[in-house]
């Protein structure tokens, strides 16, 4: 088994995707990495950028932190994750969940110990395949259908400014593509449209549904929580009931929780994001992982695997300069313990 297999395997069960289409996605993310200015040290910087360097910091600790499909899009580009699903044969939305998930694997296995590498190794590379290689390197397609067409038409004279004009096109595009990740301070995709809290939550909650109807029979306690991590729980402002958008995925959780290896402890943490008093966050979010904790009680699960915790706003994965980056902050997460 490759170094690189486990990783890719276990987004396939977490997804539903097949295996083709995982090799597919981690090819093109390492081809991605394998031409980033500073290797995978710049590629981590990307996410830095992007207001996750507590995250960052948590995969290099040998924590696989999970990362949100908002902020791999802000990180990675709209594009890049386009062209890497459409050469999976995935939708957006599942090759980004699928690098969402990968990523925090991959820095444990690329970066043991926090230890990053300068550049990738051979074993790392042979899971680059020649047409995902392309993803970064447009200049690469360029050079290939120049190739093709004078070896089929000959080198006619006729053709070469055709040629010349679609290699610099390429080559144009191929800059822009490399340029560095969103600036957290100018204007983002989401920034620029309206963002829509609600149709997060349904996708979320859709792929938390997913994952957790896929867990095999004996699965470990962090796959699990992976698998709960997927849902999104949008209370109102300043209110701890929880949202009827949640009850079906919450109940679906209270029965995959009864099926964890015993001895199991899961503690519920409650996150807001900077709005308003400190002191009143941290109540507030101690009083929404309680009734999450209240409600999968009421569900079945025994109350001795569960503890709830608020942390109010100390604990952001996003900026909170942006709406979409304060309602990732505004969140319920489960933790194995």
């Amino acid at each position: 088994m490759g170094v690189l297999d486990s990783v890719m395997n276990e987004t396939g069960s977490e997804l539903g995707i097949s295996t083709n289409s995982s090799r597919s996605v981690m090819s093109g993310l390492l081809s991605f990495i394998n031409q980033e200015d500073g290797g995978f040290g710049g590629f981590l910087d990307r996410f830095r950028r992007a207001g996750s360097g507590n995250v960052v910091s948590s995969w290099l600790s040998g924590e696989a932190r999970p990362v949100s499909t908002d902020t791999v899009e802000n990180a990675l580009g709209h594009s890049t994750i386009e062209r890497i699903g459409s050469r999976a044969g995935l939708s957006f939305s599942t090759c980004a969940s699928a690098i969402a998930l990968m990523i925090p694997k991959l820095t444990r296995q690329l970066a043991p110990g926090g230890a990053i590498p300068k550049t990738l190794s051979p074993d790392v590379r042979s899971y680059i395949s020649a047409p995902a290689a392309a993803v970064s390197t447009g200049v690469s397609h360029a050079a290939s259908t120049v190739d093709t067409v004078t070896r089929s038409r000959g080198a006619s004279r006729f053709l070469w400014p055709l040629l010349l004009l679609l290699a610099g096109i390429l080559l144009v595009m191929w800059l822009v593509n490399r340029a560095p990740a969103v600036n957290v301070n100018a204007p983002t995709t989401a920034s620029r449209t309206a963002f829509n809290a609600e149709e997060q939550v349904g996708r979320a909650n859709q792929q938390a549904s997913a994952a957790l109807a896929s867990l095999k029979p004996g699965f470990t306690a962090r796959e699990l929580t992976t698998a709960l991590n997927k849902q999104a729980i949008n209370f109102a402002p300043g209110s701890a009931t929880i949202p009827a958008s949640s009850q079906d995925t919450l109940s679906k959780s209270a029965a995959a929780i009864q099926q964890a290896p015993a001895g199991t402890v899961i503690e519920i943490s409650g996150h807001t994001d900077n709005t308003g008093d400190a002191s009143s966050n941290m109540q507030l979010s101690r009083q929404r992982a309680e009734a999450v904790q209240a409600y999968l009680v009421q569900q079945g699960v025994n109350p001795a695997m569960l503890t709830a915790t608020g942390y109010g706003d100390t604990r952001a994965t996003a900026s909170n300069d942006t709406d979409a980056g304060r309602f990732q902050n505004r969140r319920i997460e489960f933790t194995a313990r």
